[in-house]
């Protein structure tokens, strides 16, 4: 019977956690079937059998962290009866607590077809992206009794967070309002969870601060729109990609990371621009690649691309991967002011925060202008205020002055 290993995933990757099974044992897979979803610090994906036969042995559970090479699965020839259910391992690594897990752990890959709910496909496969599944099954609904408000009735993000506070259009039961709830620390949740702690524990982090006044950036935004009203909208984000590139040629010291083995700083001649990105799967880092060569329609028209890429749990592996500074900007929900933690080893981030009308002074007058706060926290070890200073002062003068941007680089 053959043995299906942990493949080399790639990218650096070392161990991988398992996230669902979507056979059990007992089941006949052809090969190229679909085995197990996997989640590393890269991405989420689907791992296909190389066997067809009958899946004799599942070796590991949903919530457990294993490395390369680890037997996952055995696949016997069609028929074969399965191994019976051996002793659990002296040592789980990182195994999900039990009662963490919930029925919607795993969820059969088509159901009956129920009258009245409108959220399956033709042979009553439920119809949910895999992020909207995964999210599901981390809040403890079962998408099955959910009514769909996407096309055709997809279930989406918006009501699994509904179904979950009580609030929403599940024609199930709801999670109680009150008591106690538990979910394991997994998945996507897990990896943020570890690099976050990582870069607290290794960097002195500062903060700099400074006002913008993005008038004339705004109404550059407008005349953009106006003359390609059906093209999508530019937001700050894009303008903000090239001023920081900008500063970053000017101030290369932020362009960089610290080798602590090596007792190293590292100069990238890149510029790899990482966008913090809110997902349902958790944050992730989509990377702008080459951001100095492009335009800032290009760079909109990439965002965008990541962003959809991220939110439908369809980016890949490298685009997650080699960013030399990163950008951190919560559109609408970004607040006054925040101080981000930095993605470690890089030495800087940038967090843009939310432009309002203000009293502001220009040639001595009162007037009403559009303010944003544009915020760079930076690693203390690799580079010294008066810099993150001038770096940050930099990005403000091409925000004001956005025709500047043209002239850059």
């Amino acid at each position: 019977m053959p043995d299906f290993k942990l493949p080399d995933l790639g990218e650096g990757v070392t161990e991988a956690e398992i996230d669902r099974w979507l056979v059990k044992e007992g089941d006949t897979v052809a090969e190229d079937d679909s085995l197990v979803e996997l989640i590393t610090d890269k991405a989420t994906a689907e791992i296909p059998s190389p066997y067809a036969g009958t899946v004799t042995k599942i070796h590991h559970q949903a919530g457990e962290v294993v490395p390369v090479g680890s037997v996952l699965i055995t696949i016997g020839a069609a028929g074969a009866v399965p191994a019976p259910p051996a002793a659990a391992p002296a040592k789980a690594k990182k195994a999900a607590p039990p009662e963490a897990r919930t029925a919607t752990d795993t969820v059969p890959a088509a159901e009956p077809v129920r009258s009245g709910n409108g959220n399956r496909a033709v042979g009553g496969k439920v119809k949910a992206m895999p992020p909207v599944r995964k999210l599901a099954r981390d809040l403890g609904i079962d998408i099955s009794v959910l009514s769909g408000s996407g096309p055709g009735g997809r279930i989406l993000r918006e009501d699994v967070e509904a179904a979950s506070t009580g609030s929403g259009r599940s024609t199930g039961p709801q999670i109680p309002s009150s008591g106690e709830r538990r979910v394991a620390i997994k998945g996507v949740r897990r990896l943020i969870a570890e690099k976050m702690l990582e870069a607290h524990r290794t960097i002195p982090p500062v903060t700099h601060v400074e006002e913008c006044d993005v008038t004339e950036l705004e109404k550059l935004r407008g005349i953009l729109h106006s003359r390609n009203p059906d093209a999508p909208k530019i937001g700050y984000l894009p303008f903000v990609v090239k001023a920081v590139v900008s500063a970053l040629q000017a101030y290369p010291e932020l362009n960089s990371s610290l080798d602590d083995d090596a007792q190293e700083i590292v100069y990238y001649s890149r510029y790899d621009i990482g966008i913090a990105t809110d997902t349902p799967q958790g944050l992730m880092v989509p990377v702008v690649k080459g951001a100095d060569a492009l335009t800032i329609l290009e760079i909109a028209a990439e965002i965008r691309r990541l962003a959809a890429a991220a939110q439908s749990g369809k980016v890949k592996a490298d685009e997650l991967k080699g960013a030399t500074f990163t950008i951190t900007s919560p559109g609408k929900f970004a607040g006054l002011m925040a101080t981000p933690i930095i993605s470690y080893p890089q030495a800087a981030i940038v967090g843009v925060h939310r432009a309002i009308d203000r009293p502001w002074v220009v040639d001595g007058q009162i007037v009403i202008r559009k303010i944003m706060n544009i915020g760079v926290t930076f690693d203390h070890r690799v580079l010294d205020g008066l810099t993150a200073a001038k770096f940050n002062q930099e990005i403000v003068t091409l925000l004001e002055h956005p025709g500047l941007l043209g002239l850059e680089g």
